[in-house]
């Protein structure tokens, strides 16, 4: 297993919420010298310096100033991916009590999930809680145990029918069991809460009650680990592999190269998944705010920055579909990506992708120059794809950029595949981006 294998998968296993996957790359950041600045401050930013911003505490916007003077500053380079995945969101008053002894939590669908994927899987409970501290709110990573809880199948013997397209019910079908109670007077509301409570008094030394947890953000998760699979190690099995895969290479790539001459960021964006239009999102003010900041904070004329953006490119990074070895005939007929084959080049008819003719050509021309395989998607005709966020990014900051990702099978899957070659070619492939002169 190579170095970066191992740390992707820590990196996955770890990242259980677009919280925690902000958090841990926000951790790589400070270890790397990467000083944080505050959007509710005026920017104070130096050549050769690195820095980031958070918000929500699930997008995080990291850049590098170049070690030139401002005047040599030719433009940005931007990778960038989103740190959400398909998952159940926990409910407000989460706890139903059935059959007076099962006691499960309350959810609803957080993107385009495969349903049948998350049944008879260890699941967990994770996300944010916000808290009092000293008159202000303030907010905590959280993470239950793993194997908290379980969507239980229905047996065979019941459903005869349920392997000929049974259609799955979110409402019905999909309520995680949480536990069970010892006995007819036992409590049925707050259960949730009083784990919370434990795990954040566990996790910071502070003693908290149920009472003090003010609100959350709380999804149930996969908590199966990361594994290599194949007859020769060659896969990857993990959840949330869309889009996290594509996070740990950007982070990769700011942390391991650097331009002389162009202002390097990773921009990793929340709620793709569900259409990327919160604050946090690539179609809100997040992307420009922060160029604009930067441009402030260097003491640049509005005329200069807008000529840094026209000089700029974008890869917008979120993985592809591979060609699946059950069912190729979804796979377009000339565009066919395959596992460990390459990073993938994403065009789209409809410009749901960003690619046109020039980015794809200084894509393909980057990735010659660096001996980085090479391949190209294109959905089937006859079937609609989905987006990403290169051109919602787009509408708030126009500049050239191409959509790239990692090839990989059941996508929005709870537990997804991928190739172990193609996450060393996409970080290589950020490294000589992010080291453009």
């Amino acid at each position: 297993m190579t170095q970066i294998i191992n740390e992707l998968m820590q990196f996955l296993d770890n990242s259980l919420t677009s919280f925690h996957a902000v958090a841990n790359v926000r951790n790589c950041l400070q270890v790397a010298g990467f000083q944080e600045v505050k959007e509710t401050s005026i920017w104070q930013l130096e050549s050769g310096k690195a820095y980031y911003c958070v918000r929500n505490d699930s997008s995080i916007m990291a850049f590098r100033i170049p070690n030139c003077s401002v005047s040599e500053i030719q433009g940005f380079h931007v990778f960038a991916a989103h740190s959400d995945s398909p998952a159940f969101k926990v409910k407000e008053n989460p706890e139903m009590t059935k059959e007076g002894i099962y006691v499960c939590v309350n959810t609803e669908k957080y993107g385009g999930m495969i349903l049948s994927t998350w049944m008879d899987r260890p699941l967990t409970i994770a996300g944010r809680v916000c808290v009092e501290q000293n008159g202000e709110i303030v907010s905590y990573p959280i993470r239950l145990k793993d194997n908290l809880c379980i969507i239980p199948n229905l047996a065979i013997h019941m459903d005869r029918e349920q392997n000929n397209g049974g259609v799955l019910k979110a409402q019905t079908n999909m309520i995680p069991l949480l536990t069970l109670l010892d006995h007819e007077k036992e409590k049925t509301t707050g259960i949730l809460q009083e784990l919370l409570a434990q795990a954040l008094t566990q996790e910071t030394g502070e003693a908290y009650t149920a009472e003090d947890i003010l609100a959350s953000d709380l999804f149930v998760e996969n908590s199966e680990k990361a594994v290599l699979a194949g007859r020769k190690n060659e896969l990857i099995m993990s959840a949330r592999y869309d889009d996290l895969a594509c996070v740990f290479a950007g982070m990769k790539g700011i942390l391991n190269a650097e331009s002389k001459h162009f202002i390097d960021v990773l921009a990793v964006f929340d709620n793709e998944e569900v259409g990327s239009l919160t604050r946090q999102g690539a179609d809100s003010t997040l992307f420009r705010d922060t160029l604009e900041n930067i441009a402030d904070g260097l003491g640049v004329s509005a005329n200069t920055a807008r000529t840094w953006k026209a000089g700029s490119f974008m890869l917008s990074a979120d993985n592809a579909h591979a060609c699946h070895p059950n069912q190729s005939g979804k796979a377009d007929p000339t565009n066919r990506p395959y596992i460990n084959q390459g990073v993938v080049l994403k065009y789209h008819g409809g410009q749901k992708y960003a690619t046109d003719a020039c980015s794809a050509a200084y894509i393909k021309q980057l990735c010659r120059q660096n001996n980085i395989p090479l391949q190209t998607y294109a959905n089937h005709s006859d079937i609609q794809g989905g987006s990403t966020l290169g051109n919602l990014a787009m509408a708030q900051v126009s500049m050239p950029a191409a959509d790239i990702g990692l090839p990989q099978l059941a996508m929005h899957s709870a537990y997804e595949t991928a190739g172990t070659q193609d996450i060393e070619y996409l970080v290589k492939l950020a490294e000589v981006f992010f080291a453009v002169q």
